[in-house]
């Protein structure tokens, strides 16, 4: 386990780099034509940006719910509320604290267990990445990919095979797993043996192809609510740019933000859509204003939705 003295010194480390980019960003703009940028953009326009990440949790939880084993029933409402409340968390804490909480939120609802909830989030994990890579051969086809986002193709096509695989074993190869008794006078790799044997079983969602093929169609739905979103910003700054640019935008922030250095991906998240926009022929001023409002789109949705059933939770229901 790392210690508090390493945790901070790679939180430090995390603020360093996102200042550095933010820097980076921010040296070659006039602050006032960027601000005028934004006070500019369309309300109507920037409203259909934040729901349309909103609309990532609908698809979601509709996810979740399919891929949990038959055998446990969560609602829809429960479900989003979990997703919610992971995804402020995953986008306020390091990785993989949201995944974590994820998973510990799941588990605890109606008897689920750690291994279901785990099995849970590996297809969520595998689907996720199978939408990502669609989305980057997707672009690769409608024009030429910059060296880093080709070698970022190969690179997820081949974690997600290798991913898929081991799925793919422990879910064949427990199907028909019975659970033991574990107490905790057994060995820790009995235990262990016990839990990834569990989890194996639990990924029924793999075993059945319809299932399956419906969780990636809704991976492809956050993705689609992901894109309307950023094409809501162009809109609302008035840009006329081609589709595929949204698709570049969407898919190379899935790889820039693929693990979450700092609080909210602040400062590589801004990087990313500063710097595509600008190789589009953006006047750095609109770049950096377009940056800050898209992410500002989608971080009120993605981690302010959370913080709502975190106030519920501990005023409202308490009041009442």
């Amino acid at each position: 386990m790392p210690t508090l003295k390493k945790k901070n010194i790679l939180l430090l480390i995390s603020w360093a780099v996102a200042t550095y980019l933010l820097f980076v960003c921010f040296r070659e703009i006039q602050i006032e034509q960027a601000w005028i940028k934004v006070k500019q953009a369309h309300p109507l326009w920037l409203l259909l940006g934040t729901l349309g990440n909103l609309l990532i949790f609908v698809f979601w939880a509709k996810q979740w719910i399919i891929f949990l084993p038959n055998k446990f029933a969560v609602s829809f409402k429960e479900m989003f509320e979990i997703n919610a409340l992971m995804s402020t968390a995953m986008n306020t804490l390091p990785f993989p604290g949201g995944h974590a909480l994820g998973i510990f939120l799941l588990a605890k609802k109606n008897g689920v267990g750690h291994a279901t909830a785990l099995s849970v989030m590996s297809l969520d994990q595998l689907t996720e990445g199978i939408a990502k890579l669609t989305v980057l051969l997707i672009v690769s086809l409608l024009t030429p990919l910059p060296p880093f986002l080709k070698k970022g193709l190969l690179v997820l096509a081949l974690v997600i095979f290798l991913f898929l695989v081991i799925l793919l074993y422990f879910a064949y190869r427990f199907h028909d797993y019975k659970t033991i008794e574990t107490s905790s006078n057994k060995r820790l790799r009995d235990r262990f043996v016990d839990f990834a044997s569990r989890w194996g079983h639990q990924l029924e969602g793999l075993r059945n192809f319809k299932t399956f093929f419906y969780g990636i169609l809704l991976a492809y739905g956050m993705k689609l609510g992901e894109a309307s979103a950023i094409w809501g910003i162009q809109k609302s700054f008035g840009l006329d740019l081609p589709i595929w640019s949204v698709l570049l935008i969407l898919a190379t922030l899935n790889l820039t933000t693929l693990i979450s250095i700092s609080p909210g991906n602040l400062g590589v998240y801004e990087a990313t859509v500063f710097f595509v926009y600008q190789n589009l022929g953006v006047t750095p001023d609109q770049a950096i204003a377009l940056a800050i409002t898209q992410h500002l789109c989608f971080l009120i949705p993605l981690a302010g939705t959370g913080y709502i059933f975190i106030v519920r939770r501990n005023f409202i229901n308490k009041r009442d």
